[in-house]
């Protein structure tokens, strides 16, 4: 078909040309204008205002947070939270929400158990929101219908920025791939970030696998893959081609290592808490508690960093020098829990007693084989 373009001149730009008996037009336009913007709600700032949903991420007043979300109180000129908690507190800023990230088990956030290993994903524009909570500060948590019985902290490894994707595995070649349309036609997104740019590897028609053979000049493969199935070894906020595989077909996608991607570790139940005398409860970090990453009550997210750790840490959304994925968890070869103190429990001592002289007694420090948290 046959398309006929024009070339745009300076000689055939329009130009606008004031002309006798167009001036009192003019201004009658102005005058309108004027008296549009001076009337209550039609201002222009408030007009591209609400084009803007987002809403802030930190506070001054705690009866300016909303129902259902957690919070740090974080005030470096304050050492008692009860002081910041008045309903006509004014000034800086210093209540920070813990935010949810994209997740692939909405519906469940606070399930025991997952058909897919749960992942938390934060594009790199957006992950220094995570607030930290240390022994100077507090998380609180607000509900206006009941306290919670339990208060569950489920803990996300931290596996740096990737692109977005998560949950591979291998075949028994070692080649990795994730589940496109196995069991539902949506599989794919248990696996990849949908709001990142890699949802477009999701236009495919249904296919069971979709590989992913090489990153750029990098292979994939288990020297490069992290637990939680991302990529490892790549540089924040750069472009790479992305060679996938459908069937034996390849397809090339240029996508972006933007996200910081968390993966499931192991969850713990715990129940104490402190009323403030406000709207709010303090929700108390246990002392075993390890550095590292902790979606509390299937609300946010939040880093929590020990007393040990602080002095190294470098104050970043990322800090590859912290190791945030010790497990807490203990389990013996068998894969029962010796060590769990959330639930009281602490074999450690028997175990050692009981191996004494044996050299095959094996001691698993986090999820089990039969347990994935």
């Amino acid at each position: 078909m046959n398309r006929s373009y024009r070339q745009i001149t300076p000689r055939s730009r329009h130009i606008s040309i004031w002309r006798p008996g167009s001036v009192r037009k003019h201004i009658a336009s102005v005058i309108m204008i004027v008296m549009i913007l001076s009337l209550p709600g039609c201002g222009v700032f408030q007009t591209f205002e609400g084009q803007n949903d987002e809403k802030p991420d930190s506070y001054a007043n705690v009866y300016e947070l909303s129902i259902g979300k957690a919070y740090v109180w974080d005030n470096v000129s304050e050492s008692q939270i009860r002081k910041d908690l008045s309903q006509n507190r004014v000034g800086s800023e210093v209540f920070f929400i813990c935010p949810t990230g994209d997740i692939n088990f909405k519906g469940d956030e606070t399930a025991d158990m997952s058909q897919y290993k749960r992942s938390i994903w934060m594009s790199s524009d957006k992950d220094e929101r995570i607030p930290t909570v240390c022994s100077s500060n507090a998380l609180i948590y607000i509900s206006d219908t009941a306290v919670p019985d339990d208060i569950i902290f489920e803990r996300f490894a931290d596996y740096g920025y990737s692109i977005g994707i998560s949950n591979m595995v291998p075949d028994a070649g070692g080649h990795y791939y994730i589940v496109y349309s196995d069991t539902d036609e949506d599989d794919y997104k248990y696996y990849v970030d949908m709001k990142s740019d890699a949802a477009d590897i999701t236009q495919f028609d249904a296919l069971s696998r979709l590989y992913l053979d090489k990153v750029g000049d990098m292979s994939v493969s288990e020297d490069n893959v992290s637990d939680g199935g991302t990529v490892m070894g790549l540089d924040k906020d750069q472009y790479y081609i992305c060679e996938f595989y459908t069937g034996t077909f390849y397809q090339d996608f240029r996508l972006r290592a933007d996200i910081h991607c968390f993966g499931e570790l192991e969850r713990f139940v715990c129940h104490d808490y402190e009323f403030l005398h406000a709207n709010c409860i303090r929700i108390k970090i246990p002392e075993w508690f390890k550095s590292g990453y902790y979606f509390v009550q299937g609300v946010g997210l939040f880093r929590y960093v020990t007393e040990e750790d602080m002095a190294a840490y470098n104050g970043l959304a990322y800090d590859p020098d912290i190791d945030w994925n010790d497990p807490i968890k203990m389990y013996d070869e068998y894969g029962v829990c010796i060590f769990d103190p959330s639930q009281g429990i602490d074999r450690r001592d028997s175990l050692s007693e009981n191996s004494i002289g044996s050299e095959d007694m094996e001691v698993t420090i986090g999820a089990s084989k039969d347990e994935s948290r």
